[in-house]
């Protein structure tokens, strides 16, 4: 996680690792009149974990907590290592495998990575088969959908700008890691992909 230049590394998932969620918000309004309006909110995207942490690391997060509960973005990865977030550099057809790239760096083979529509609630996951330095990554499976250039790519699990769904910090103590050692604590997670 880092927010204002600051890296917390000290958190360890629960197996169950994160939880992303993408949601469609319907809000239905009627005026005292009988007018009706309906706003759709499409495409948020939800993101909630358990973790373990330390005693100094639960010191950290005091301060990022006094950070994300105005409302700042910060971003988070679940590995420190899959952090590429880039756009398309030309159009991707559906039924294809080809993504044309602004850049390739910290793309693996093997690695998953969302796709995004920019602007639509078009969004899909491919595993990357190969890989065009600096041009392009070739998906295993073709694509579902159509993209245009500047349309998102990123490491599935990095999400570059998140804002808090929660502005309490209440972690439980939960034990001590071994007789030497201080407490050690567990917290749910909630985040919510800033607009």
């Amino acid at each position: 996680m880092t927010y204002n230049s600051t890296n917390i590394d000290g958190l360890t998932l629960t197996t169950e690792g994160p939880k992303p969620k993408f949601t469609h918000v319907k809000h239905d309004n009627r005026s005292g009149s009988g007018a009706f309006e309906r706003i759709n909110e499409y495409g948020i995207l939800n993101i909630s974990f358990d973790a373990y942490f330390s005693q100094a690391t639960y010191h950290d997060l005091i301060a990022f907590y006094s950070w994300a509960r105005q409302g700042k973005s910060f971003s988070f990865a679940v590995d420190s290592a899959d952090v590429a977030n880039t756009t398309l550099d030309g159009a991707a057809a559906a039924a294809q495998k080809v993504v044309p790239l602004t850049a390739t760096t910290g793309i693996a083979v093997g690695d998953d990575l969302l796709l995004r529509a920019d602007g639509d609630d078009e969004y899909e996951v491919i595993e990357v088969a190969s890989i065009s330095t600096g041009v392009s990554v070739t998906a295993v499976s073709n694509l579902k959908f159509t993209y245009a250039s500047g349309d998102v790519c990123r490491h599935l699990d990095y999400y570059p700008s998140l804002i808090s769904s929660r502005v309490d910090f209440d972690p439980k103590r939960t034990g001590v890691i071994n007789p030497s050692s201080s407490f050690y604590y567990r917290d749910n997670f909630e985040f919510e992909e800033s607009p």
